[in-house]
């Protein structure tokens, strides 16, 4: 089926395991297992992914045609695994929901009591993904 043709199934916006998984596949193929340990370690911890939800997910994207699969091996795998990739449809989808997410963390940075953590360091996300820290949030544009 050609890309172009996929009846776009995943409910936007993202849900989390979702959005965590298009971004670890964005910055290479995994395995399921590989891709779990990635988002535990992007979360510092935060975040975990059971292996009913992963699959699951990972179904939904499959049929979305935001993801690809193949069958391979990656680093010192003993057997060939099912193997995840990102499409070009899926990079399209993960962009958009980062610029989704960029501006709603602006306009939430607009609103001095939602950062006023009585002295906490706080930070931002720059329109460039690069993680900011507000000095003063009243002159955040």
């Amino acid at each position: 089926m050609n890309q172009g043709t996929h009846d776009l199934t995943v409910p936007l916006p993202l849900t989390h395991p979702i959005y965590h998984i298009l971004l670890v596949l964005a910055a290479g193929e995994r395995h399921g297992y590989g891709l779990r340990r990635a988002i535990v370690t992007s979360t510092e911890g935060r975040m975990r992914v059971g292996s009913g939800s992963l699959c699951r997910s990972l179904d939904v994207l499959l049929t979305a045609g935001l993801i690809g699969e193949t069958r391979g091996t990656l680093d010192a795998m003993p057997a060939p695994r099912r193997l995840f990739r990102l499409t070009d449809l899926g990079e399209r989808i993960a962009r958009a929901e980062t610029e989704r997410l960029v501006q709603l963390v602006a306009v939430a940075g607009r609103i001095p009591r939602l950062w006023d953590a009585g002295g906490a360091s706080t930070t931002s996300v720059n329109s460039t993904g690069g993680v900011l820290p507000f000095v003063d949030v009243g002159s955040v544009p």
